[in-house]
C-alpha cells in the first residue's frame, strides 16, 4: 500500500505598509492578530513591513516572523506609519513624497528577498496599494486585502482604477472587511472577475472585554479614537458636544489621536468655546485602549460620506463596554444596527449627532441594552479564531488551485 504523504503547512508571506513597531504599537494592528492566529492555527507566516524608528529589523513575534526593510536613514524613515499614506502629495507633505521612490523600490526588494528566502505557497497584501501592487509581480499566487483607503483611491481618476483593476485581475482571491466596500469594488471596477469575498479582521475579545470592568468617567466622558482626518469627521462632533454644553448636559470629551487636522480642530473648539471641556491625547498603546473605551460612557465615530471601511473602533468600544454612536457612512451600519447594538445619526449633521448622544447620556438603561447586545454580536464575528479560519480556508483554497494548475 502507498503511504499518504503528510500534508505540508501552508506558509504565508504577509506584505504590508502598516504592521505594529513595537509592542501595543495600534498601527496595523489588526494586521498583526490575523497573522498571529493564524500562526496558531498551524501556518507558517513571515511579514514583511516597513521598518520605522525604535523597531526591529528581524524579530519573532508569538512564532510569527517580522522583517522590516529599510528605506531611508533613521529619522527619515516617514513614509509608512502617518495615517493617510494614501493621501501624500508633493505640496500636502513634501518630505514624505521625495521619499516615496525610495520607499517603494526598497518595498519591492524585501519582497523578492522574502519570497526567495520562505518560498510562500501565497501572498497575502493588504491594501492593493503598494502591498498588492508589489505583490503581483514576483509570480507567486497572492490575495489582497481591501481596507478603506486603498478603496476611495479609485474615485479618484481613471489611471488609478486601470492600475487597481491590473493588480486586483491578477490576485487569486480578493477580501474587504464589510460589504459596503466589495459593493464599492464591485461598483467601481465593473469588468473585474477576480471574487471578492467578505472577511472580518480579528479582534483581540479577551483583550478588550477588560474593560467592562473599569470605573466610568465622571462626570460622562464622550470618546474619539482616531486619525484626525478631515473626513473622519471630528469637526462635526465638536459641533455637536458645543450643542450638548449649550444644553447643559454634563460630559467631557476625549479626542484621542492624532493627524493633520489637529491645529484645525484645537481652533475649532476655541472658536465653539469648549476648549476647556476637550481632552486632547496622542495615540495611546493597543494594551491601554480598553481602560479608555471602557472609562467612556460613549464612543463616537462620526465618519462622512464613504471614509469608514467599517470601524473597528465601534467593535472595540462594544467589547469594553461603552455605548456607540455611528453615522450612517460607510461600513459602519454593518458594525451597529441602529436602536440594537448602538445609535446612528446622518453623516455631517451635528444636531442629530448631539441628539443620539444625548439619548446615551441620559437613559443609563438603553446604554446597557444596546451595548450588550451589540458586545454580543462582535465577539461573534470578529472573534481571531472565526478570522483566522475563513482565511485559513481562502489559502487552502488558492494552494488547491495553483496544484491542480
Amino acid at each position: 500500500m502507498r503511504r499518504q504523504q503528510p500534508q505540508r503547512t501552508v506558509r504565508i508571506l504577509v506584505v504590508t505598509h502598516n504592521y505594529p513597531r513595537v509592542a501595543g504599537d495600534p498601527a496595523g494592528a489588526f494586521v498583526r492578530r490575523l497573522a498571529v492566529a493564524a500562526r496558531r492555527a498551524g501556518a507558517e507566516i513571515c511579514v514583511v513591513a516597513p521598518h520605522a524608528t525604535g523597531a526591529r529589523e528581524e524579530e519573532q513575534d508569538e512564532g510569527v516572523s517580522v522583517t522590516r526593510f529599510r528605506y531611508a536613514p533613521d529619522g527619515f524613515e516617514r513614509v509608512a506609519y502617518r495615517g493617510d499614506l494614501h493621501r501624500v502629495s508633493a505640496l500636502s507633505a513634501p518630505l514624505v513624497a521625495l521619499g516615496l521612490p525610495f520607499f517603494i523600490a526598497s518595498f519591492a526588494r524585501a519582497i523578492t528577498r522574502a519570497v526567495a528566502a520562505f518560498a510562500p505557497d501565497v501572498i497575502h497584501a493588504h491594501w492593493w496599494i503598494p502591498g498588492g501592487w508589489l505583490a503581483s509581480r514576483p509570480g507567486t499566487p497572492f490575495i489582497v486585502t481591501a481596507h478603506g483607503s486603498d478603496v476611495r483611491l479609485l474615485d479618484r481618476s481613471a489611471l488609478l482604477r486601470r492600475r487597481a483593476l491590473t493588480v486586483l485581475a491578477r490576485a487569486s482571491a480578493i477580501t474587504t472587511v464589510s460589504r459596503f466596500l466589495a459593493d464599492d469594488i464591485r461598483r467601481v471596477l465593473p469588468t473585474l472577475a477576480t471574487p471578492v469575498h467578505v472577511a472580518r479582521m480579528p479582534v483581540d475579545v479577551a483583550h478588550f472585554e477588560a474593560g467592562r470592568s473599569v470605573a466610568k468617567a465622571d462626570p460622562p466622558r464622550i470618546l474619539y479614537a482616531g486619525n484626525l482626518l478631515a473626513s473622519k469627521g471630528v469637526d462635526v462632533l465638536l459641533h455637536a458636544f458645543a450643542i450638548l454644553r449649550q444644553q447643559a448636559a454634563p460630559c467631557g470629551l476625549k479626542l484621542l489621536g492624532s493627524g493633520p487636522e489637529l491645529a484645525t480642530l484645537r481652533r475649532d473648539a476655541e472658536r465653539l468655546g469648549v476648549a476647556g471641556d476637550v481632552t486632547w491625547s496622542p495615540f495611546v498603546s493597543q494594551e491601554a485602549m480598553p481602560a479608555e473605551y471602557g472609562a467612556s460612557t460613549v464612543t463616537v465615530l462620526p465618519t462622512r460620506g464613504r471614509a469608514e471601511g467599517l470601524g473597528l473602533t465601534l467593535v472595540e468600544a462594544l467589547l469594553s463596554g461603552s455605548a456607540v454612536v455611528g453615522t450612517h457612512a460607510g461600513g459602519i451600519p454593518e458594525v451597529v444596527t441602529d436602536g440594537v447594538s448602538g445609535l446612528l445619526a446622518p453623516d455631517g449633521d451635528a444636531a442629530s449627532l448631539a441628539s443620539q448622544i444625548a439619548r446615551l447620556l441620559a437613559d443609563s438603561n438603553l446604554r446597557a441594552q444596546l451595548t450588550e447586545r451589540g458586545r454580543r454580536m462582535v465577539r461573534e464575528a470578529f472573534a481571531p479564531d472565526a478570522a483566522a479560519a475563513r482565511f485559513l480556508s481562502l489559502y487552502d483554497d488558492v494552494v488547491r488551485h495553483r496544484r491542480a494548475a
